[in-house]
């Protein structure tokens, strides 16, 4: 009897070293495969969005909770290895539409006196 406890790797082919969420032109925000896979963001519903002005950092919040105040939808893709989400109102409001605002951003896992668990991302860090 073996004192080894293997388990068994079975994703090939899968893209798991984009651990980024990205801000894109299309008033939209996409979770890269490396961060949705390793944070399990096909167990979510939807996503909260929070606004630092004088840091250009975005706070985001996943919760299953479709009716909580400021909630999006997010859109699995077909093989659930990635996601995206629609937020022109958030991205208008904070004028966030910017070029230099857009690409891939690196999270960085918080916890937030307020607000609990959130993922961030810094507009101002270069894009990756």
């Amino acid at each position: 009897m073996s004192d080894y406890r293997f388990q068994k790797f079975t994703n090939t082919g899968a893209r798991l070293g984009n651990y980024c969420i990205s801000l894109n032109p299309s008033f939209s925000f996409g979770f890269l495969s490396g961060f949705y896979n390793k944070e399990h963001i096909k167990n979510y519903t939807s996503v909260i969005l929070f606004y630092d002005k004088e840091k250009k950092a975005i706070g985001f919040q996943f919760t299953n909770d479709l009716k909580a105040r400021g909630a999006f939808k997010i859109v699995h893709g077909k093989k659930q290895s990635t996601g995206s989400l629609t937020a022109r109102s958030f991205i208008t409001e904070n004028d966030l539409g910017k070029k230099e605002y857009f690409g891939k951003k690196t999270p960085k896992k918080i916890i937030d006196e307020t607000f609990g668990n959130l993922f961030v991302i810094d507009l101002l860090d270069k894009e990756m």
